[in-house]
């Protein structure tokens, strides 16, 4: 097979795989909420069934979501990548426009700030207690 050819496979495959990638990730998180919901369908017919108070309903909130080190994961992982590439770009010879490797830098920085912020949010919440109640 011609090498040119076989060349011009390789960003339509990756492409391909990319979105593949994403399809199947959306497919396995519809299946978790698919098989959350079922389970919460059965206990409550248990419930039902035996004349017990209903369950409350637990609150729809990915779990990921709240886990605060995962922005702080990222925002590592990405101003590490930026300055590689960064890096990795200046020193090719030539003018190679290394400044591409800024934008996932500034990501991770973002992120970083924004852990920064939660974190500080999250403690002086936990430091000011619950509202009073009201009478």
């Amino acid at each position: 097979m011609d090498p040119a050819i076989v060349g011009e496979f390789i960003p339509i495959v990756a492409i391909l795989a990319g979105i593949g990638a994403g399809v199947f990730g959306m497919y396995i998180n519809y299946r978790r909420r698919v098989q959350r919901a079922e389970l919460r369908h059965r206990e409550r017919m248990a419930a039902i069934e035996k004349g017990l108070e209903l369950p409350p309903d637990p609150p729809d909130v990915d779990p990921r979501s709240q886990d605060e080190g995962r922005f702080l994961r990222n925002g590592l992982i990405l101003v590490a990548v930026g300055v590689t590439v960064t890096a990795g770009l200046m020193s090719l010879p030539g003018r190679v426009p290394y400044l591409f490797g800024l934008v996932p830098a500034a990501i991770g920085v973002a992120e970083l700030i924004y852990y920064a912020v939660m974190v500080r949010t999250r403690r002086a919440a936990a430091q000011s207690g619950p509202p009073p109640a009201q009478p």
